[in-house]
């Protein structure tokens, strides 16, 4: 009886001993970075967490310890991770389709419409990727609904819209509860779970030490990585404004939660914002520093404390076996459709990566707010599980307002007003209309339907045109006893054509078309001689059957640094205006472009280009080539070959190439060197000296990445001459 008595007395004086800690971790964007810098320091001291409350980044970090993860894999992971652009729903360009690429990337800013009223967004993000990248990390206890039950018990904080209240997110998916808790006023969009709308969990309670103390700990230490408040000069920018408004709506619950506190870990963040995620390492480092300066009380706190047997090594899944896929709210596309931006491996199994491009590839369209999912296991099928896919109509989608600014010496300054309209008329289609004033106007429309085989088909319209001059080699003169040194030419070009892409993947087009074209070739020169040695005058009507493949996996379409693109096109081309005319019979055309950048490392790159095409037969004025300027908008066969003018030199074949090497340094800015040569057959209005030679030249450009598109300085010079460029905005 005496050692049943000793025995007990014994446990009951061990279990006295043992500890119970609670960690709350402050919010603080990527200061918060500092949460796992100490939480390491904890580790390596032995400290078991026995409960985790966080409030935004609080809540990142914490809902990913409490899920299994060590502070070392968290560094590993977030090491790994572009979170700015994971933050800003950044899609890609290896995620757009090759239609986004090709027409959609000369935008400036859209703008959403809803009965063509503008819509303003509600943030900078509707945060569909970094709720993706939460599912991903956290997929090993998705199916653990109750957060009591995680590894580490665990809860986070909300808050409400409507009301402004705290909310405390203990049920439900940890990801989902991440993601609200962390909701960013201004940055991230609201989120809903729990059957409340909630914003970031700093705004009401950016230190949960009560709700983590209630929970029954003994002890609470507390990780803080709030920024101060700014000075009145130091709020220049919206971003600055909103996170000092946040800041005094919390305060006063604030210093309420450092009273039940026992320990308070406050790193030394300088002037570290809530944005600067580049500066990982830096803000690791002083998380670590500040928790080696409590050693003494953190190995206080290991004596008092049982061990706890090792947890089992947790680790991201690298596939989701999603035989049964159920999709929620939709109702426009079919399910074939929906499915199909997996790639055809829904249902079945699928990389998690290729799930998660799907997923942005699907939100990419703009036809939902948030693509939300879930899956659960199916009992007796092994790894098998059901998806549920929720998809969140967008109630804004349908018409945008895309606008657009550029200035070259070419076209002179040019502004783009764009307007796409979805489903008109029949669903899955797409309308778009881009109008350019400049020193002429120009148009690009297009109607075009999308199939859920892949294929697609349509209208399309395009005006444009080119104003071509050069010297001549003599003097002309007119019958009006007019004196002529230079030639002016005005060519325009209108087109409708009626295409089906029948082919189409992500990267490429393969199609078919028929264009009816009204060209027009003018000089107002030589209006009264009536008569050219270079071009025929006059306007006319083509009929043009072509077929073409196209394909752009290009890791930029301004300033490539790798991928390689190919554009090929084969025409017949007639005059049915004029049956007497020249060009009159068919003539056949091919034109072959291929870019290909090699990267030797992550600032140098060497490229190569390669322009190949000519007519079997007969050539045909709307494709002679036309060589001259930086121009990266041009019509029909005109090339750019820099140290020439826009068209200076024409022929009806041509060979061409270019060698080239892209340093970027950093930032926004590429350095350029290259060396082009260029070979025309039957050409005019070259020097007689090189007219049957090749044409070289070489250049140098500095190219800047800026908000408002790219800007360009070049400067050509070669054996027919040479140039000074600028261009500024994207190319339309």
């Amino acid at each position: 009886m005496l050692v049943l008595l000793l025995l007990g007395a014994a446990l009951l004086s061990a279990q006295a001993k043992d500890l119970k800690v609670g960690l709350v971790l402050s919010g603080g964007g990527a200061r918060g970075y500092a949460h796992i810098g100490a939480l390491q320091v904890l580790e390596e001291a032995g400290v078991r967490v026995d409960y985790i409350g966080g409030t935004s980044m609080g809540s990142i970090v914490g809902g990913l310890y409490a899920s299994g993860y060590t502070a070392f894999q968290l560094e590993k992971m977030l090491h790994a991770t572009d979170i700015m652009a994971e933050l800003q729903d950044a899609i890609g360009r290896e995620n757009r389709t090759i239609y986004e690429k090709l027409y959609n990337e000369h935008y400036l800013i859209g703008l959403s419409l809803k009965d063509f009223a503008i819509q303003l967004p509600t943030a900078l993000s509707d945060g569909q990727r970094i709720h993706d990248l939460f599912s991903h990390w956290t997929a090993n206890v998705h199916t653990i609904t109750d957060f009591s039950k995680l590894p580490t018990p665990f809860l986070c904080v909300g808050t409400d819209i409507e009301t402004g209240e705290a909310i405390v997110l203990e049920t439900g998916t940890l990801a989902d509860a991440m993601r609200a808790s962390a909701a960013l006023p201004g940055v991230i969009t609201p989120y809903e779970m729990n059957g409340h709308i909630m914003t970031d969990g700093g705004v009401s309670n950016n230190y949960p030490a009560e709700e983590v103390k209630n929970k029954g700990m003994d002890y609470v230490i507390g990780i803080t990585v709030e920024q101060d408040p700014y000075s009145a000069d130091q709020i220049n920018s919206l971003d600055k404004l909103l996170l000092q408004i946040a800041f005094f709506q919390a305060t006063r619950r604030n210093i309420e939660q450092y009273e039940i506190t026992d320990i308070d870990i406050k790193p030394d963040l300088g002037d570290y914002s809530q944005l600067s995620f580049e500066a990982i390492d830096d803000l690791i480092k002083a998380g670590r520093l500040a928790a080696e300066a409590q050693l003494a009380t953190l190995d206080s706190i290991v004596r008092q404390q049982q061990s706890r047997p090792p947890a089992d090594t947790v680790s991201m899944p690298e596939s989701l076996n999603a035989t049964i896929v159920e999709i929620l709210g939709n109702e426009d596309l079919s399910r074939r459709q929906v499915l199909s931006f997996f790639d055809g491996d829904l249902p079945g199994r699928i990389d998690w990566l290729d799930f998660r491009d799907g997923l942005v590839a699907l939100f990419a369209t703009g036809r939902y707010d948030n693509v939300d999912y879930t899956w659960e296991d199916i009992p007796g099928k092994g790894d098998e599980v059901k998806l549920v896919l929720d998809l969140k109509q967008s109630p804004d989608f349908g018409q945008q307002l895309r606008l657009g600014l550029h200035y070259d010496q070419e076209y002179r300054s040019n502004i783009l007003v764009g307007l796409t309209l979805s489903d008109l008329v029949v669903d899955n289609t797409q309308t778009t209309i881009d109008l350019i004033g400049g020193s002429r106007f120009r148009y690009r429309a297009d109607f075009r339907v999308n199939r859920v085989n892949g294929s697609a088909f349509g209208l399309r319209s395009r005006l444009h045109y080119a104003d071509i001059g050069f010297d001549l080699p003599e003097i002309m003169g007119t019958p009006g006893g007019l004196l002529i040194e230079r030639l002016d030419f005005h060519f325009n070009d209108l087109n409708a054509e009626l295409y089906w892409d029948f082919r189409q993947t992500d990267n490429s087009f393969t199609g078919i078309a028929a264009e009816i074209k009204y060209y027009q070739n003018s000089s107002e020169q030589l209006a009264a001689a009536d008569s050219s040695s270079l071009f025929r005058l006059g306007d006319d009507n083509y009929f043009v059957p072509n077929a073409y493949f196209l394909y752009d996996k290009l890791d930029d379409r301004h300033f490539p640094m790798s991928g390689f693109s190919i554009d090929a096109k084969t025409r017949a081309i007639i005059n049915i205006g004029e049956p007497e005319a020249e060009g009159s019979d068919w003539a056949i055309n091919g034109d072959f472009h291929t870019l290909l950048l090699f990267p030797l490392s992550k600032k140098v790159s060497l490229g190569t280009e390669l322009n190949a095409g000519g007519f079997l037969d007969s050539s045909s004025l709307p494709y002679r080539y036309y060589l001259g300027s930086n121009n990266r908008n041009l019509m029909n066969n005109f090339k750019l070959f820099p140290s020439l003018e826009l068209g200076e030199a024409s022929g009806d074949n041509l060979l061409m190439g270019e060698l080239f090497s892209r340093f970027h340094p950093g930032g926004g800015h590429y350095f350029t060197l290259g060396c082009r040569a260029a070979r025309l057959g039957n050409a005019e209005g070259l020097p007689t000296s090189i007219r049957q030679d090749w044409l070289v030249a070489g250049r140098l450009t500095y190219g800047l990445s800026s908000p408002l598109g790219p800007i360009e300085l070049t400067y050509a010079h070669g054996n027919a001459g040479q140039e000074l460029y600028f261009n500024l905005g994207y190319w339309f």
